[in-house]
């Protein structure tokens, strides 16, 4: 079967034991971070216990689908992230741990304001990464002064550090134009696709939601597979990735979808 630019409506992890092995080049995954936020079909409240054995359930397909030289990305909260990170040490190599500067409301008398994304490949040294630098914009700024400062040759160019804070979460409800908790800014899947990835691969997320991963492989060339179990967000992501292809003004209004 031919999984590629495929969106599954399902159970991710009914759905990829399904899957072969060695056959994803790179796997992005933003699971639900038991928040109790409102997905539609899946419970968010588990007990720690339980959210954490669920979890290391869909990791484990997620590596025996990933292909020898292939990379992995996964974000979540910080209090996750390091049951994630003990886990996945013992099983690949984490190459990075990346701390998304997103400034979050306020829960208690520190503010929180960063997620975590754990960057792992099956390989110690044969993955696939593009060093990219500043001559590769993540802000969100369209006015034309904007546009021109970006392509200025006078502009440094230096290579992104571990730290971002360039990328902007999508933060209120009312400004979404997909009703989904936690939605992604399109730039930030842009950067984890284009550093890990070259034209042509196969880029899998078990949590589609609304389709950000799918939408920017598309945009940079690269097929898709996404499963998502609410049929409301598969049915959205459809209708976003029906398009034959992008024209420069298409990309512009999915951007700013994705705002």
């Amino acid at each position: 079967m031919n999984y590629a630019n495929k969106i599954i409506l399902g159970d991710c992890i009914n759905q990829m034991k399904k899957f072969p092995s060695s056959m994803v080049d790179l796997i992005f995954a933003d699971p639900p971070y038991n928040l109790e936020k409102d997905y539609g079909l899946y419970q968010d409240s588990n007990s720690p216990k339980d959210y954490i054995k669920w979890t290391e359930t869909w990791l484990n397909e997620i590596i025996r689908i990933l292909k020898p030289n292939g990379s992995f990305y996964i974000l979540n909260l910080p209090k996750w992230s390091l049951h994630h990170a003990v886990y996945l040490d013992e099983l690949l190599y984490r190459q990075n741990t990346i701390t998304w500067d997103a400034l979050a409301t306020p829960r208690g008398k520190i503010m929180p304001a960063h997620y975590s994304l754990l960057f792992y490949t099956k390989s110690k040294t044969n993955y696939t990464f593009n060093e990219l630098t500043s001559k590769h914009n993540w802000t969100h700024c369209a006015r034309a002064t904007c546009i021109k400062q970006r392509h200025s040759s006078t502009l440094p160019e230096k290579s992104y550090s571990d730290i971002w804070n360039n990328v902007y979460r999508v933060k209120h409800k009312q400004k979404r134009q997909f009703n989904h908790p936690t939605q992604l800014p399109l730039q930030f899947m842009e950067r984890i696709i284009l550093t890990s990835s070259n034209k042509g691969d196969l880029i899998m997320d078990p949590f589609i939601g609304v389709g950000t991963t799918a939408i920017a492989a598309k945009m940079l060339e690269r097929d898709y597979l996404g499963i998502e179990i609410n049929p409301e967000y598969v049915k959205l992501c459809k209708e976003t990735l029906s398009q034959k292809h992008f024209t420069n003004n298409e990309r512009f209004f999915i951007h700013q979808k994705f705002q």
